[in-house]
């Protein structure tokens, strides 16, 4: 065929595209105006703000333009997405479609994927490739791929969590959790994989997700303090706190954990001088720090505690490459955590004035109850620590009887309170509170396996990034990447990501953790390429650009 026609074919499959994509974006937005405008809830046991009721009237409009965007523009969409999460969570916008609830998220997932298939093929050579590996580091060049391995864990785990839905006790209501607290967030994954990004676009993704969780603590601020009216009000009602961005105060927790991290590696690439960051980004992302580290605190929240310093302490650990100056920040983080985690308490068991003292000062930060938390001796200890225990002893005994394919989604509190429960525990707990064990017993042995070996995969990956990149910029990402990887492990051990429920119409947390671990592989692929070809691209300090 002649070179004129094989032209014109092009410009007619490209034309062809672009009409479809019009189309099905004009459907798609419309739809999404209807649907949202029509299935908004109120927050689940409190009073709106009117700050917040003006937002949620507004997201009808943004959910419509985000849904638009999406199949116009994917690359876009994605992060924007991802930036107006907690604005979307707002509007709580949820409607039944038989057998499963539908949620914002699964209009965005079903948009990003319509704009996936209809955007125009990129020209070969276009995608910019970083520099060319140093020839001694050979890490970088396994035989096997760890995305491949990643990505047919993460297959072999969906199937497993799909027919563990269909022979749950409750399909429904599992087949509810699995689509939001599975399929959606490894959706996203895919899809942003799908899109191929490029390191640049890595950086502006996370931008989005930083500010994002910044911007749903200051919606939570705005909503809580003004009602809660005292600072000894708001330790007391702390489970209300993030109600209408994030649903539970430990699922806000998690956010704040894994989010900061890429923050702080974002501010210290900039400062180092590895990534110029236009004038309104940086002032936004250096906002967000201290709106994160107070919402943060105010979710008085262990798990949380635990996890952002473990994920920050680890970011630092990784970028330091002293060994005197990681003692100093091991120091240096043990006197800060003293603030929020009470474990001096132990050691001035001693001094009696001392801990009568010290405990005045942390009651006084954080409440009696929360205090008492920590102790297991203690009522308020108890529920949060004995509680919980009992819970993932119970999680593991379910999963050796029910190895193979579990108890189903969503399926822990009646089997815990029917069969499972030891006589000393008093409460019905909803699920593990413990990552692993509740993945063990809600959807058996095989997924909990296929679970370990995706996060071990991600976390190789950045590995071998950090000890052979091309240049610091992607050595400082890789580290931020795993930092954060690390404290979704913490948080996710010493709380549970809790998959999802049926009255909370958001699954923000997995969907966010499942876009950082598709990045961790997406930097490593795009780092992968340098180590494969040695071809070379602008990838240099003080660059955003690849």
């Amino acid at each position: 065929m002649p070179r004129a026609a094989l032209r014109a074919a092009g410009l007619n499959d490209r034309r062809g595209r672009t009409a479809a994509r019009a189309i099905a974006a004009a459907v798609i937005s419309l739809a999404t105006l209807l649907v949202a405008a029509l299935h908004e809830h109120d927050p689940y046991d409190i009073h709106a703000g009117l700050a917040a009721q003006v937002v949620a009237g507004l997201v009808p409009l943004l959910a419509a333009a985000l849904a638009g965007t999406c199949v116009l523009r994917p690359r876009v969409g994605f992060v924007a997405v991802l930036l107006l999460t907690p604005v979307v969570n707002v509007a709580q916008v949820c409607w039944l479609v038989v057998p499963v609830q539908v949620i914002a998220q699964t209009v965005f997932v079903v948009a990003l994927g319509v704009g996936l298939g209809l955007r125009d093929a990129e020209p070969p050579g276009t995608e910019l490739r970083p520099a060319a590996v140093p020839a001694e580091h050979a890490t970088l060049r396994s035989r096997i791929s760890l995305s491949i391995v990643a990505a047919a864990a993460m297959i072999s785990m969906l199937a497993l969590a799909t027919l563990s839905t269909a022979v749950s006790p409750d399909v429904q209501l599992s087949a509810t959790v699995l689509l939001h607290g599975i399929l959606e967030p490894a959706a996203m994954a895919f899809i942003l994989l799908g899109l191929r990004p490029t390191r640049r676009y890595l950086v502006l993704l996370l931008v989005g997700m930083a500010i994002s969780v910044g911007l749903g603590g200051l919606l939570n601020m705005i909503q809580t303090i003004p009602a809660m009216g005292s600072f000894s009000a708001i330790q007391a009602n702390r489970l209300l706190f993030s109600r209408l961005t994030y649903f539970n105060v430990g699922l806000f927790g998690e956010m704040l954990a894994i989010s900061l991290p890429p923050l702080l590696g974002l501010l210290l690439a900039h400062r180092r001088g590895y990534l110029r960051l236009p004038r309104a980004v940086l002032v936004l992302l250096i906002a967000t720090l201290p709106v994160d580290l107070l919402g943060l605190f105010l979710t008085f929240s262990k798990s949380a505690y635990l996890a952002a310093f473990g994920g920050c302490l680890v970011l630092l650990l990784l970028v330091v490459r002293s060994r005197r100056r990681r003692l100093s920040i091991v120091l240096a983080a043990g006197l800060v955590s003293t603030a929020v985690i009470p474990w001096p308490a132990f050691f001035l068991q001693v001094s009696p004035p001392l801990e009568s003292a010290y405990r005045s000062a942390m009651v006084s930060l954080m409440g009696e109850s929360r205090y008492d938390s920590w102790n297991p001796s203690t009522v308020s200890g108890r529920g949060s620590l004995l509680e919980r225990w009992y819970a993932a002893q119970a999680a593991i005994r379910m999963a050796v009887d029910h190895p193979i394919l579990g108890i189903g989604l969503d399926q822990f509190k009646t089997q815990y309170a029917g069969h499972y429960r030891p006589p000393e525990a008093k409460l019905d707990v909803d699920w593990a509170h413990s990552m692993l064990p509740d993945v063990a017993a809600e959807l058996g042995i095989p997924a909990l396996l296929l679970d370990l070996l995706i996060y071990a995969a991600a976390m190789l990956a950045l590995w071998r990034v950090y000890r052979a990149p091309p240049d610091p910029l992607t050595r400082l990402l890789a580290c931020a990447l795993l930092a954060s990887v690390v404290s979704w492990l913490l948080v996710g051990m010493a709380f549970a990501g809790d998959m999802y429920r049926p009255w909370r119409y958001m699954a923000s947390d997995y969907v966010m953790m499942m876009v950082l671990m598709a990045a961790a592989f997406a930097l490593y692929r795009w780092t992968l390429s340098g180590a494969r070809d040695g071809a070379t691209a602008g990838a240099t300090p003080g660059a955003t650009a690849e």
